[in-house]
């Protein structure tokens, strides 16, 4: 099989305050579809890509080189990476993982 770049989910960002407060809905949607990812530590990325487990952190350009460069290298590290990926998205950022929480917000919107 070839590699793609379709296989690695991406997400660049530069530190500037419009980029901290990204929601990083992206990341998670590249989980869901058992992406790898890299991206840039800032805001809520460095809390929804764990470092070496789901994907990469990469922070100035020779970072992001090394990071593409060792998924691309290595079919099982992003295999491994994208099914860990798959596993938090359900866990936590699903419909199912999150249901209890709307229903209850529901509710307390309604008790007003």
């Amino acid at each position: 099989m070839l590699w793609k770049l379709t296989d690695v989910g991406i997400m660049p960002l530069r530190d500037r305050p419009f980029e901290r407060g990204k929601s990083g809905y992206k990341l998670i949607q590249y989980m869901a579809c058992g992406l790898p990812t890299v991206a840039s530590p800032i805001g809520v990325n460095s809390e929804i890509v764990e470092d070496g487990t789901t994907g990469l952190l990469a922070s100035g350009n020779e970072e992001w080189r090394g990071a593409l460069t060792r998924l691309i290298g290595n079919p099982d590290l992003r295999r491994s990476f994208g099914l860990a990926g798959r596993r938090k998205a359900e866990a936590r950022y699903s419909l199912a993982a999150q249901a209890s929480r709307l229903i209850d917000l529901l509710r307390s919107v309604g008790a007003c």
